[in-house]
This record gives structure tokens, sequence and C-alpha cells, in this order.
């Protein structure tokens, strides 16, 4: 089986999670969601305190709707080339195929559930990637693609009404608003939550800084994963003595 994870290079007893071009994918993603999340609201809301401070700056004013399209730009241009790395590089096509749902998802779920109950004793154990993890990433690929389609329709405007009457306008105007604010309180409330404000994580994830998971936080968090590996070293280990 191929693993996700790598030993890591000059570092004891932990491994490679994320590589140096997922983790450049993460961060122009992050930066480009969140300013267009500041720019679009600054828009919406231009009276808004929280806008007043930069509405003093002479070109933000005239600027905000440029710098928008700009974020979004840089947003769709990161979504392109992560299907591309899906589907063109070895490591992307397994990364892809860990994140898609399977029946053990659901079962996680129900262990979890009665883990939290108190009907367990133990939660249930994952691999690379918890049902968590493959809920979020589908729901950013499935928000992704709504705001991109919807934002591509406001912005071309003219181009919408040769084939869509006024009202399409109105409507897709609402749907960018209402799943920025979904996109956003997600991120805030389940996110951020997961990756900082978690007692176990807190001050912050470093995987989304340096790539690696320590091999104490691979067995507590994917411990499926971790007795795979365990099992393969073994096996290899194995392997090796038998040839000499």
């Amino acid at each position: 089986m191929t693993h996700l994870l790598s030993p890591a290079r000059n570092g004891k007893h932990a491994y490679v999670r994320w590589t140096a071009n997922e983790r450049f994918q993460h961060w122009v993603l992050a930066v480009s969601f969140i300013l267009l999340v500041f720019t679009g609201f600054a828009l919406k809301h231009p009276d808004a305190w929280w806008v007043r401070p930069f509405i003093s700056v002479p070109w933000f004013a005239d600027a905000r709707s440029l710098l928008h399209r700009i974020f979004g730009g840089a947003f769709v241009l990161v979504g392109v080339y992560h299907v591309f790395y899906l589907l063109a590089t070895a490591r992307g096509r397994v990364l892809g195929k860990a994140f898609l749902p399977c029946r053990r998802d659901l079962s996680d779920f129900m262990q979890n559930l009665s883990y939290y109950l108190g009907i367990r004793k133990q939660p249930p154990t994952f691999g690379h990637f918890n049902y968590m993890e493959k809920a979020e990433y589908l729901a950013l690929i499935w928000g992704g693609v709504i705001m991109i389609v919807s934002g591509f329709m406001l912005w071309f405007s003219s181009l919408t009404l040769m084939f869509f009457p006024r009202w399409v306008i109105d409507l897709v105007t609402v749907v960018h608003l209402y799943e920025a604010w979904l996109a956003s309180l997600a991120i805030v409330v389940w996110h951020f939550y997961s990756v900082i404000f978690d007692p176990e994580i807190y001050p912050i994830n470093t995987c989304m800084v340096d790539g690696r998971i320590s091999e104490k936080d691979q067995r507590e968090h994917h411990f499926d994963e971790w007795l795979e590996l365990q099992s393969e070293d073994g096996a290899d280990a194995q392997s090796e003595l038998s040839k000499q």
C-alpha cells in the first residue's frame, strides 16, 4: 500500500504529512480566501465599523472591487492547480483517493457519537484522514464551485443577462452572499477550532508550517495508518534479514 507519510528528514520520530507543494497550495488558498472575505464584505457593508479605518486610505474605496477580483482569480488558479495536482501526480492521486468517503466513515461517525454520549469507552481510530476532515474537504470543493460560478456570473453580468433573465442576477447575488457567510463561519467555527483552538492542538497545528507530524500525534490521531506503517517497516526489516 502506498502511504502519504514519509519519514521526516532531520526530524526524530516524525513524518512528513504535507509536502512543500501542498503547503504552498494551502497558504495561497488561505490568504486568497481571507482577503476575498474581507474585500467582499467590505463591498457589501461599506459603512461597517471594521471597514471605516480602511476607507480613509485614498485608493481603497475605488480598489475594493478590483482587489476582490484579483483575490478571486488567485482562488480560481489554486483550485485549478489543485485539480491538476490530484490528477497528474502520483502523490496527488493517492491523496485524492484518501479523501473519498467510504462505508467506514459512517461507522466511525456512529462510534464517535457513541463515545461522546458515554456509550463507548474508547473513540474510534482513524487512517490518514478521518470522516470530519473528509467532510470539510468536500465542503470546500462544493462551496468553492458555488462561489466561483456565482462570482463569474456577477463579474460578467452583461454576458449572464444575454442568456438569463434579470432575476437570475438577483438570485446569484443572494447565493454568493450567503455561501460567503456559510464558508466564513465554517472556517472560523470548524476549521480554526480543529487547527488552532482545540486544547490538544493549541496554539497551532504546526503541520501547516513545516509539514511534519510527530510520531506521538500520528499515533494518537491517525492510529490505523501508524499501525500499517509499523507493520510494513517490520516486514521490510524481516525481508532484509532474510537476504543476509
